[in-house]
């Protein structure tokens, strides 16, 4: 499902996906399914619009939370007039074991969250 609002000069729209999510709860890996952030996709605008905003400017950096963020720009994965932005979060992986239980791990990576095109 998605949704837009306005941002900034432009319009930003939110997209979840159904999903099956894995979470730690009292130390413990939990499953549960339902919509779950997948990405944020901003309209076209002119570029000069994102000028000294991080989401449309190559470059990394860390937010206050301690959150690592880069952004790519003008690459294959972004075509010739976008950025893509990803951040590092904590990923959990449900490996099924033969039982029919799961077995869980846990590692950091980049995860792609949002993508700005211009015009």
């Amino acid at each position: 499902k998605t949704a837009c609002e306005p941002y900034s000069q432009t319009e930003r729209c939110r997209t979840e996906i159904w999903a099956t999510r894995v979470s730690q709860v009292g130390g413990r890996f939990v499953q549960s399914n339902g919509w779950a952030f997948n990405n944020l996709t901003y309209k076209a605008s002119p570029r000069p619009l994102w000028k000294g905003n991080p989401l449309g400017e190559e470059g990394e950096w860390t937010t206050a939370d301690g959150r690592n963020w880069r952004t790519e720009c003008d690459t294959p994965a972004t075509g010739g007039n976008g950025c893509r932005t990803y951040a590092e979060v904590t990923v959990y992986q449900a490996s099924p074991k033969t039982a029919g239980s799961y077995e869980f791990s846990q590692r950091n990576q980049f995860v792609f969250n949002n993508i700005v095109m211009f015009r």
